[in-house]
């Protein structure tokens, strides 16, 4: 079995079986809510849109910031940060990546309606953002922000160009769908399948897989028939009973992995 690329932030337990070469076929429990990338900070949106998406920076797995569209950011005073931007990075449509679309970015993530998990607090702390070039972006704030990296890193950078005047329903109709990152859109159903395509002109490692198709399916038992059929290469969000069986099973390898966001009930 090969090494996958292709990876889902803040799935507890992930399933596979041998893949084939050139598709991946996943089994996913939960479904985005959209396709918007600055709709909602849900874990299932922002997997999904980090496949086609990138943000400014990137995280391993110790949760270590690392340069993705930013190569390097700078403090020029205590309020004013100065953000140095990759070059030779295209959009899928073959356009420039310029410190404009980090700009108009930041500005959208303020202001997308009925989002139910805002990016708006990414770039809250910020007055004033321009683009001093073509690759360098300056941001003012409104104090002192020693995570202002880490804050404003956590908002996808999608393209002036083919994003400008689009709603959110106009990005899960498929439009606008432009972004930078190791997969391209191809085709969205409600319900039944999301379906990616390599991105052969992206500037990092290219991904493993040619073709990505995610199913859809919330019980778990169906999931686990169709990973053990050969319909589906991987599940996730597989229940203790459930990874037990798989785990008996020679054709199956259960990984579990840990995650940062904590869950809890408080009481009132």
């Amino acid at each position: 079995m090969r090494a996958i690329h292709f990876c889902f932030a803040l799935l507890l337990v992930v399933v596979f079986s041998c893949a084939a070469a050139a598709d991946l076929v996943i089994g996913r429990a939960t479904e985005q809510s959209s396709l918007d990338p600055l709709f909602s900070r849900s874990g299932t949106n922002y997997s999904t849109s980090g496949q086609m998406f990138e943000r400014l920076v990137m995280n391993d797995a110790n949760n270590q910031l690392h340069p993705a569209l930013a190569v390097s950011w700078r403090a020029i005073d205590p309020t004013t940060w100065e953000v140095k931007l990759r070059d030779k990075v295209k959009f899928h449509d073959g356009s420039d990546f310029t410190a404009d679309d980090v700009v108009f970015s930041f500005e959208r993530a303020r202001n997308v309606p009925n989002s139910p998990a805002s990016f708006a607090g990414s770039v809250a702390s910020i007055v004033n953002m321009r683009a001093l070039d073509r690759l360098t972006v300056q941001l003012k704030t409104s104090q002192p922000v020693p995570t202002l990296i880490e804050q404003v890193g956590r908002a996808f950078i999608l393209s002036r160009k083919s994003a400008s005047g689009l709603t959110t329903a106009d990005f899960n109709a498929g439009k606008g769908m432009i972004g930078t990152g190791p997969y391209k859109f191809v085709e969205w159903r409600p319900a039944q399948h999301l379906k990616l395509a390599r991105n052969a002109a992206y500037w990092g490692a290219q991904p493993d897989f040619e073709n990505v198709t995610l199913k859809y399916s919330a019980k778990d038992v169906a999931r686990i028939s169709a990973l053990l059929a050969g319909d589906v290469d991987l599940i996730d969000e597989v229940s203790p009973d459930g990874a037990k069986q798989l785990k008996a099973d020679a054709r199956t390898r259960v990984f579990s992995i840990g995650s940062t966001r904590l869950i809890y009930l408080s009481l009132d």
